[in-house]
């Protein structure tokens, strides 16, 4: 058996041939489909729905891309095995009545960080205890890089170089999002976001777009806020809205981590990849 570790992968389908049919293929759809560029995505859709023996999706948002639902299934990717610190105080005490906005991604085009620009600086306008840090890298890249300035460029316009600063690639996850009072994620398009998951999971309160997967990380308004993605005016509402409810964060902390630990717990995908494993094995 081959597991391939997403659909644009073929490679496992030439080796299913050479094998006479007798090698088993599985195909982990991980990308959202739909933010592809349609006439390759719809052939490898194809591809994946004639040939693989199972396919796999990390969100209900990439399985509804597929028709072949009796080879389709979802399992979702599993919460982090280990905790290296407390979970935060919700809400943080801070000495300057601050409240700290973590925005944990790469810098790309399409994560959604000059959304989080745009809100912030409506935000800010009603709440100048606001702070936002950007924390990412730029893969090493010529338009990431360009993207990040273009970002600070903004914010310089704007006037909001005091109180918006942008960090380089985060070696200690865990240690940043506990830092922070709200992590936000307006990203245009997510399979499923490992983002949002550990930032639920490390119990600090999310605010994410309703772009794909992470709609199915936690419950709208009891663990989390959901909006409209794209949309900029909400994006602002959310976060003056959150800043000035510290009950508010509270709750979304402590219902996040219990929601995360039991949907995603890694008993669950381990047994349910077993269990494909083992069906497609028998098969032979």
């Amino acid at each position: 058996m081959i597991h391939l570790n997403d659909f644009y992968n073929l490679t496992g389908y030439i080796a299913k041939g050479l094998s006479l049919g007798q090698l088993r293929v599985v195909t982990h759809v991980r990308f959202l489909p739909q933010s592809l560029i349609q006439p390759l995505a719809r052939t490898w859709r194809w591809f994946a729905e004639s040939f693989a023996d199972q396919v796999i999706c990390v969100s209900e948002a990439v399985r509804r891309y597929f028709n072949a639902e009796q080879k389709v299934q979802v399992v979702f990717d599993p919460i982090p095995e280990a905790e290296h610190y407390p979970a935060p105080v919700v809400p943080l005490p801070r000495a300057d009545g601050t409240i700290q906005l973590l925005y944990l991604s790469n810098y790309i085009q399409g994560k959604g960080q000059d959304f989080a620009v745009r809100a912030f600086r409506l935000a800010y306008a009603q709440n100048n205890r606001l702070r936002l840090t950007f924390v990412g890298g730029d893969m090493g890249m010529a338009k990431n890089r360009e993207f990040r300035q273009q970002l600070e460029a903004s914010v310089q316009e704007s006037g909001l170089e005091a109180v918006v600063r942008f960090e380089g690639f985060a070696t200690d996850v865990e240690k940043a999002i506990k830092e922070a009072d709200v992590v936000l994620n307006f990203s245009e398009s997510e399979s499923f976001s490992l983002t949002c998951l550990d930032a639920l999971y490390f119990g600090t309160p999310l605010i994410a777009s309703d772009c794909g997967g992470p709609a199915e990380l936690f419950e709208h308004g009891r663990s989390g806020q959901l909006v409209p993605n794209r949309d900029v005016d909400a994006m602002a509402t959310a976060i003056t809205t959150i800043a000035a409810d510290g009950a508010m964060r509270k709750q979304f902390a402590a219902a996040g981590r219990d929601y995360v630990r039991y949907k995603f717990r890694p008993a669950t995908t381990y047994q349910k990849l077993g269990q494909i494993y083992s069906t497609l094995l028998n098969k032979s």
